[in-house]
């Protein structure tokens, strides 16, 4: 890869996981940041931003698995910390580590004329046998409701499906939503909305409204079931193979 020859990196220790335990609870208070100028091998901001564009490239490309490790590194790309270069290098390692690792996209579409979509954080997959068609990434920023975030999946099959019917492509309906939050499933399938929930309501009633028409069908999918997870969490060795399979890298 030419960014770990740009940065030094080819003889460096690959590691099992882009971003560490650590990470999980970081404290941000007297963190020591990165020089703006300096010489040599010396880190500053101007290398920083360089090197995070061009894992926000891959990440974004063909690389899914680095999405929430390099949301964490790029979250202070005009003044960054000593320890946000520290990370965007481990990620370095672990793309050195995991070259081999190529993202499946497409598949046989005889196989299973279905359209599948699963939600949760920012991951969006389509697919008919499997196998991803389309992936975005993002990292969460802040908190972003569940059900906030189906709302905008939902947009999103709707899209997909008016395109499919210009291609004449079969689909089975009604389109899976998988959501592994049960509040936010009740307020999909049009249960009365809570006091808590008024503020999001209005952002979801189109999705009920298609639900009961039988296009979209609002379904619990279990935790250790979601490939989103890999955009949102800190992941553990075995947990971060079974995602990455899940999202097409293999």
């Amino acid at each position: 890869m030419d960014m770990l020859k740009e940065f030094g990196m080819e003889m460096a220790h690959s590691v099992s996981t882009p971003i560490g335990e650590e990470w999980n609870g970081e404290s941000e208070s007297n963190a020591e940041l990165l020089p703006a100028a300096g010489s040599g091998e010396t880190p500053t901001i101007t290398k920083f931003q360089s090197l995070i564009g061009g894992l926000l490239w891959v990440a974004r490309c063909t690389r899914p698995d680095i999405a929430f490790a390099v949301h964490k590194a790029s979250r202070r790309t005009h003044c960054p910390t000593i320890a946000d270069w520290k990370l965007a290098k481990r990620i370095l390692r672990y793309l050195s580590g995991t070259k081999s690792l190529s993202l499946l996209m497409g598949g046989d579409w005889s196989v299973r004329e279905e359209l599948e979509e699963v939600c949760d954080g920012r991951l969006h997959h389509y697919g008919w046998d499997g196998h991803g068609l389309d992936l975005q990434e993002a990292g969460r920023r802040g908190v972003i409701h569940d059900d906030t975030a189906a709302s905008v999946i939902g947009q999103e099959i709707l899209g997909i499906r008016e395109l499919l019917g210009e291609l004449e492509v079969a689909c089975v309906q009604p389109f899976e939503l998988r959501v592994d939050n049960q509040a936010a499933l009740k307020q999909l399938e049009g249960e009365e909305a809570s006091s808590k929930a008024k503020h999001i309501d209005v952002r979801i009633k189109f999705v009920v409204h298609y639900t009961k028409k039988g296009v979209l069908k609002p379904q619990y999918w279990e935790s250790e079931r979601m490939p989103a997870d890999v955009f949102a969490k800190v992941l553990a060795v075995p947990r971060l193979h079974k995602l990455r399979t899940l999202v097409g890298l293999h």
